[in-house]
C-alpha cells in the first residue's frame, strides 16, 4: 500500500475538480500570522517536532513550543515540557497568540485546557485552533471505534488500515469536535469566537485511490448541497476580551 502516492493523487484530483476549495493548513497559518503583533509572544501548544510556526521568527519576539515530549532543540526560541490539559507552564497574561493544531481531539479535559489558555493569553490575545470535525464521516467512524474498542486496539486498527507509523497515532476522545460544541466551550471559557469555519480533508482516507476519489466526490457533494458543516476540519479563532 503506497499511501503517499494515493494521497498525492487525491490532492491533484481535488485541485482539478474543486480548484476553488481553500487549503485548511494555509488558512490556519494565515490566521496565526495575522494575529501575531510585531514583537509578540506566540505559543504553539502540542508543537511536536514540526516547528510549524518557525516562519514567524521574523515577526515575533518569542516563539514557545509546548509539548509532552518537545524536541531537545529546534527553530523556536524555547521549548517547554508539559501536559497541556493539566497546565501550560507560562505566566498569566503572557501570550499574544496561542495556536494549536490537531490537539483538541486528544484531550480528556477540554474545559481545563481552555481555562489554561484563557489564563495565559493577554487581554485582547488570540487563540487559533485547528481540529478534526466529528461530523465528517471518517472521524465519526474513528469516534465510534474509540468508544467500542480499547484505545490500543483502535490505534492498531488505524495503523493497519492507513499504514501510518505507531508514533503518529494517539488516543482520541473528541470531547469538543463539532462546530456547536467548540463554540460553546470557547465561550464558556470566556473567549469570543470571531471566526469558525470548516474545510475539506482529502487525505485522511486517501490510503488507496478509490477512497481518495470518494473523499473528493464527498466534498463536491457537500459543496453542492450547502452542508458545509460536514467538512473535515474545524478552524476557529477566538479572542480574550480586553475588559
Amino acid at each position: 500500500m503506497d499511501r503517499t502516492a494515493a494521497r498525492l493523487w487525491t490532492e491533484r484530483l481535488a485541485v482539478r475538480l474543486i480548484p476553488e476549495e481553500p487549503d485548511a493548513h494555509r488558512c490556519f497559518l494565515a490566521l496565526v500570522e495575522d494575529a501575531c503583533p510585531l514583537g509578540g509572544v506566540v505559543v504553539d501548544l502540542g508543537c511536536g517536532k514540526e516547528d510549524l510556526l518557525a516562519f514567524l521568527k521574523v515577526r515575533a519576539a518569542e516563539l514557545v513550543g509546548v509539548d509532552i515530549d518537545p524536541p531537545a532543540a529546534g527553530q523556536y526560541h524555547r521549548y517547554l515540557r508539559a501536559d497541556v490539559q493539566k497546565e501550560i507552564p507560562l505566566p498569566d497574561n503572557s501570550a499574544d497568540v496561542v495556536a494549536s493544531k490537531f490537539l483538541l481531539e486528544h484531550l480528556r479535559d477540554v474545559k481545563g485546557f481552555l481555562a489554561e489558555v484563557t489564563r495565559v493569553l493577554k487581554p485582547g490575545g488570540t487563540l487559533v485552533l485547528m481540529t478534526p470535525n466529528l461530523l465528517y464521516y471518517p472521524y465519526a467512524v474513528n469516534f465510534l471505534l474509540s468508544r467500542a474498542l480499547p484505545q490500543s486496539w483502535r490505534m492498531w486498527a488505524v495503523k493497519a488500515v492507513t499504514g501510518r507509523g505507531r508514533s503518529e497515532i494517539f488516543p482520541v476522545y473528541y470531547q469538543c469536535n463539532t462546530p456547536r460544541r467548540v463554540e460553546e466551550a470557547l465561550e464558556s471559557a470566556g473567549l469570543e469566537v470571531d471566526f469558525l469555519d470548516t474545510f475539506a480533508d482529502f487525505s485522511v482516507t486517501a490510503v488507496v485511490r478509490p477512497l481518495g476519489l470518494l473523499a473528493v466526490l464527498y466534498e463536491m457533494g457537500v459543496n453542492r448541497l450547502g452542508v458545509k458543516r460536514a467538512k473535515g476540519f474545524l478552524l476557529v479563532r477566538a479572542r480574550r476580551p480586553r475588559r
